[in-house]
């Protein structure tokens, strides 16, 4: 059995109407995808399909937490994963994921495996740009890059500027 036979969905067998299901994208899930940058997960899936004829939509609804480092201190961020993601699938000659919201398949295939379609929802879902709030930042990794400031690269410059305007605010981390 392989590591994502739990999302493969048999389309051969499916009667025409509503049929749901559930999925979970744990840590290791993403580890079998062979992603370093979740930490850890906790992500639930369910998935509404509706077969009509030859098509079926499929409607998966994604919420959970992701751990992820931060951009800036390298320390594990929360971020909370709540998106929708809708796809009709249809039989055809050959494959064709051209579109974003058909995919097609050949008549060969009785089965369509969702991981990689979650996977992709999932990750899309985190920002370019991930880190903690003001001042909420590992200290000792902001007093290094602080310490490095003098580099001459302008990006540590406009990184080290953000943070030292957390210490005019109060400092990161600054509860008790």
């Amino acid at each position: 059995m392989g590591k994502f036979a739990p999302y493969k969905i048999q389309l051969a067998s499916i009667s025409d109407g509503k049929h749901e299901q559930d999925f979970e994208c744990g840590t290791e899930f993403f580890k079998n995808m062979e992603n370093p940058d979740i930490i850890t997960s906790d992500v639930k899936v369910h998935m509404e399909l509706v077969k009509k004829a030859d098509t079926y939509d499929c409607t998966f609804t994604c919420k959970g937490i992701l751990k992820i480092p931060c951009d800036r201190c390298l320390d594990p961020i929360d971020h909370e994963v709540d998106t929708v993601y809708h796809i009709t699938v249809k039989y055809g000659e050959d494959y064709n994921d051209e579109s974003d919201d058909v995919l097609v398949i050949p008549f060969s295939d009785t089965a369509l495996n969702v991981a990689y379609m979650l996977y992709d929802t999932i990750v899309l879902t985190i920002p370019l740009r991930h880190v903690h709030p003001m001042g909420k930042c590992n200290r000792a990794m902001v007093a290094a890059l602080h310490k490095h400031r003098n580099t001459g690269d302008d990006e540590v410059e406009a990184a080290l500027d953000e943070v030292d305007s957390e210490y005019e605010n109060g400092g990161p981390g600054d509860e008790e």
